[in-house]
């Protein structure tokens, strides 16, 4: 799951590169005289409060909700691991008693001088 959320947090990122467009934005407001340059800091100043916030709380919700499904897909994955180690054991333990009768089969046809 891990890169799953750095996938998330790379499309996060991505707000970052919006601040870019949206200074331009501002910039080109308060060069046509919609807004002064006081009004514009603090609208950048404000945006970005908020654009952090909300990339705050979202970062905060998928951990929670990552974290909620991994607590409930662990127990059925543990049991499955379980199941698997078990197959192995099963598979060593033949292979063990293959080779005792592979071992036993070539004294057999061994011939002796």
């Amino acid at each position: 799951m891990d890169s799953f959320k750095k996938g998330i947090y790379v499309g996060l990122g991505l707000l970052s590169l919006t601040k870019d467009k949206v200074e331009e934005w501002v910039n080109d407001l308060a060069q046509k005289g919609e807004l002064s340059k006081d009004e514009s800091t603090k609208f950048m100043r404000d945006l970005m409060e908020k654009i952090e916030t909300r990339t705050t709380e979202t970062r905060q919700w998928i951990d929670k909700h990552i974290d909620e499904a991994m607590e409930k897909i662990k127990p059925k994955m543990s049991q499955e691991i379980e199941e698997v180690n078990k197959k192995c054991d099963q598979l060593q333990a033949t292979i063990k008693k293959l080779e005792k009768e592979i071992a036993a089969l070539k004294k057999l046809h061994t011939p002796t001088k």
